[in-house]
């Protein structure tokens, strides 16, 4: 069960450093009414970056959907906040992916480290709910 929580707070310092890396960004000067703004598409690269975000939230998401399903975890204050907060964290970073110009090279990066801590975490956790669940 530490574990489990170490983990998480693991997890949730990571991707809010990913949150404050974006704070950084400042944004381009409006364009004015006669130029025409051309959108930019996503790189592949970072439509990689975003599949992999999306696999590893939806992992994320069933090892919250087990912890929903156990009242021994849900009693676990602690461990609820935990979970709880890092959901938010997952959902602040999703914004990155909003338009191809927030996912500057210095984001990606710490997105890519995120990620990484994230199915780290994921695959702990769910050792530790087979413990628990045994």
């Amino acid at each position: 069960m530490k574990k489990l929580l170490v983990f998480i707070m693991i997890l949730t310092m990571t991707l809010s450093l990913v949150a404050c890396k974006g704070d950084n960004i400042t944004p381009a000067g409006a364009p004015s009414e006669t130029t025409q703004v051309e959108e930019k598409e996503f790189t592949a690269e970072q439509q990689a970056l975003a599949q992999e975000f999306i696999s590893m939230a939806e992992e994320f998401d069933e090892v919250a959907d087990r912890v929903n399903a156990s009242p021994e975890l849900l009693s676990n204050e602690e461990l609820v906040t935990a979970m709880n907060d890092l959901s938010n964290e997952i959902i602040k970073a999703d914004e990155y992916f909003a338009s191809p110009e927030t996912l500057t090279p210095e984001v990606m990066g710490a997105l890519t480290v995120a990620i990484d801590v994230g199915r780290t975490f994921i695959a702990e956790a769910s050792d530790a709910l087979d413990e628990i669940e045994d």
